[in-house]
């Protein structure tokens, strides 16, 4: 009886241990892939980094000679931004009441 009782306790004792290496095994899965998702992240983010920074040395420039020539034609420019703008916001009234 006491020899049963020693390998029902062993095979419980097994059992568990099946069971908690399962869990191991599924939170080492998960941590893997989260440092995998984490690698992948960091990629974008440094891509996303470069062509932010492309894109503002791009702006900078374009406001750079937009200034200039703003500078050139004395306050005209303004008017026409004015006017584009005036276009703009009208087709824009005009199509969200046509929607």
């Amino acid at each position: 009886s006491g020899h049963r009782y020693v390998d029902d306790l062993e095979s419980q004792n097994d059992e568990a241990l099946e069971g908690l290496a399962a869990k191991v095994k599924l939170l080492k899965d998960i941590t893997v892939g989260i440092g995998n998702e984490v690698r992948e992240s960091t990629v974008q983010l440094s891509q996303m980094n470069d062509a932010f920074a492309e894109t503002s040395g791009i702006l900078a420039g374009t406001f750079r000679r937009m200034n200039n020539m703003a500078q050139r034609q004395g306050c005209r420019w303004l008017w026409y931004i004015l006017f584009l703008v005036l276009v703009f916001w009208f087709f824009i009234v005009v199509w969200w009441f046509r929607r």
